[in-house]
């Protein structure tokens, strides 16, 4: 068996006229089809030549002088394409074509180190009169692969070339149309998949190609439904682009049956993955969402691989016009629940989608009831993921601000978990009554035991203030006021206070040098004369005042705080604490009046500049 042969057979291995699994198995086009056509040529007499067409056909002139049993004839042994009919070909140049007669070389059987045909090539690089001359010489390229399995039709979609593609498209409609019904079914490059499960459709809708898409969903049906190695059918991929237009073109063929026929028939036809309105909404496409559940309303209950309903996924992505077109529809799949236990409600929560969140609400109010598998509602999740502007809001309205009270399966409250999870900024929120304030969990600790227990030993800000929210709610709220920690702090250790120590003494020798420096640069500058030579111009400015005792009291205490910082150096675990507590005011004040001796330096030098003051105060503040 030749080359040409095998390249038959591993078509005939992929025959999938019909994407049913029972009948993926059948041939594209198999050998006893050749020899059957042959046997029926013979018995008419005739070689299946058309009638003469006219010239002004739409560019189809060059089907004129085709003929049926070209088709089944099998090139002989390949013959390596040298490079100047490589070069040539590729660059669309005729003359190619010419030399090749006169040489004698059976154009059929040339190939490249890709293994691509004349006819690959020419629609690869779109040279649509070359590929019309290739047709008319050698129709049986039409259904010739390369290396990818590929046919000319997957090249020239892949390349986007919509012209050659109808070309192709034409001839093989011409000899379909002259097979019998049985084998007509049979000759179907469309349904035709490569080495990496593609038809000539997935290529057209990957490279975003929707005119020559439409055009090859017209021509054959089954082709939509197919996938590739990757689970992913053309439906899939056109729905996921957003195109309408598209998708409807695909559903139409999917039948037109009652509802539940027609929901049968879709399950049956389409492979791989099938979550078309979860795509959509991915999307972000209304249209093809209204196209999908106009056809197909029951699809909106389907679920994903993560077990999540359609209104779930839109409430967890964020896609609030997919939402509210969902619940426009129906508002049943608000209390269902995905697979690990969360309704819609808490999906928008945790995603921190508040829009979502507030429309459930106001479509269906009771679902401010529903809890999670953990006990644990709307409020719950929002104050343990941090999301302050949602659970001011469901605090502040006298619809859901009784779910402070609620407590989860361990007996936490909104509130425990918010300082669990360190939110401070929801604490003064949640923290709005007193009842909530003394409520334990099932450990029985309130909100402000769980804070001490869990403190960590060394300073962390967001835990520290957390606690400081906390104990500032118990105190105005007169549950008691708080003189000392539960859990004191415990100090640094030694390696960690050297590095803390040098921290400060860099800062503080960067402040002392700055301030010294600008002692000796005097906003104004020094007189040049008598009687006052070397004495500040603007002695009498009582910015200029000001500026001297801000610099003089930044540089004073920021070598105070040296001086302290130097004694934590002594290796003296009992002086790094007493150091500390004495440099680190120190070092703070230092820092206020650096900028305040900055400000009154510029207004010294450029007050008469008005606007320039009012900007540099504001940026102040």
């Amino acid at each position: 068996m030749d080359s040409s042969e095998a390249h038959l057979d591993r078509i005939e291995a992929q025959r999938s006229t019909d994407v049913s699994h029972d009948q993926q198995k059948k041939r594209y086009f198999p050998m006893n089809l050749i020899n059957k056509v042959a046997s029926k040529l013979c018995s008419r007499g005739g070689d299946g030549a058309t009638p003469p067409m006219g010239d002004n056909e739409s560019g189809l002139e060059f089907l004129n002088n085709l003929k049926l049993s070209e088709l089944f004839h099998l090139p002989g042994e390949n013959v390596q394409m040298n490079t100047e009919v490589f070069s040539g070909l590729s660059d669309g140049d005729k003359e190619c074509l010419e030399m090749l007669k006169s040489v004698g070389t059976p154009m059929a059987c040339l190939k490249s180190d890709r293994g691509d045909s004349v006819l690959h090539l020419a629609a690869r690089w779109g040279h649509l009169e070359l590929v019309k001359n290739i047709i008319s010489e050698c129709p049986c390229l039409v259904l010739e692969l390369n290396f990818k399995d590929q046919l000319p039709l997957h090249v020239a979609a892949h390349a986007g070339h919509l012209a050659i593609v109808e070309a192709l498209v034409a001839s093989v409609t011409f000899f379909s149309d002259r097979l019998a019904e049985e084998d007509r079914e049979r000759l179907n490059p469309y349904v035709l998949r490569d080495k990496y499960g593609n038809t000539a459709l997935h290529l057209a809708i990957e490279g975003r190609y929707m005119e020559m898409a439409a055009s090859l969903v017209n021509v054959n049906q089954n082709a939509s439904f197919l996938e590739n190695n990757e689970g992913i059918s053309s439906l899939y991929m056109a729905v996921e682009a957003g195109d309408v237009t598209l998708v409807k073109e695909i559903l139409k063929t999917a039948g037109n049956n009652d509802l539940e026929g027609r929901n049968s028939n879709l399950d049956s036809k389409l492979e791989g993955r099938k979550h078309l309105v979860h795509v959509a909404l991915d999307a972000r496409s209304t249209g093809v969402l209204d196209v999908i559940l106009n056809e197909y309303p029951s699809l909106e209950d389907e679920r994903d691989e993560e077990g999540r309903t359609c209104l779930s996924f839109a409430a967890s992505i964020g896609s609030y016009k997919g939402v509210c077109n969902l619940l426009d529809r129906s508002t049943k799949n608000v209390y269902v629940c995905d697979e690990d236990g969360s309704f819609p409600i808490h999906t928008a929560a945790e995603n921190g989608h508040i829009r979502i969140v507030k429309e459930i609400l106001k479509r269906c109010p009771h679902s401010k009831h529903m809890l999670n598998k953990l006990g644990q509602s709307v409020l719950h999740i929002a104050a343990k993921i941090g999301e302050h502007n949602l659970v001011k809001s469901l605090m502040r309205s006298d619809d859901t601000k009784h779910l402070g009270v609620g407590q989860d399966v361990d007996g936490n409250t909104p509130l425990h978990l918010a300082v669990l999870n360190w939110r401070y900024r929801s604490i003064r929120t949640l923290a709005s009554d007193v009842k909530i304030l003394q409520l334990r969990n099932d450990n029985g600790l309130t909100a402000r035991g769980i804070a001490e227990s869990v403190l960590k030993p060394n300073y962390i800000f967001h835990e520290r203030l957390t606690l400081a929210f906390l104990l500032d709610a118990h105190a105005s709220k007169g549950c008691g006021t708080v003189k000392l920690l539960t859990k004191p702090s415990e100090p640094l250790d030694h390696e960690k206070s050297r590095d803390y120590v040098n921290t400060l003494l860099l800062v503080a020798a960067l402040v002392a040098t700055m301030t010294f420096a600008a002692g000796f640069t005097i906003p104004g500058g020094f007189n040049s004369s008598a009687p006052h030579l070397g004495r500040a111009t603007l002695t009498t400015d009582p910015n200029l005042f000001f500026f001297l005792l801000f610099d003089i009291l930044a540089m004073q205490t920021s070598v105070a705080s040296i001086c302290t910082l130097i004694w934590a150096q002594l290796g003296d675990p009992s002086l790094v604490s007493s150091s500390l507590n004495v440099a680190l005011p120190l070092l703070l004040f230092s820092l206020l009046c650096m900028p305040l001796a900055f400000l009154c330096g510029v207004v010294t030098a450029v007050g008469h500049v008005k606007w320039l003051i009012y900007y540099y105060n504001l940026d102040m503040y």
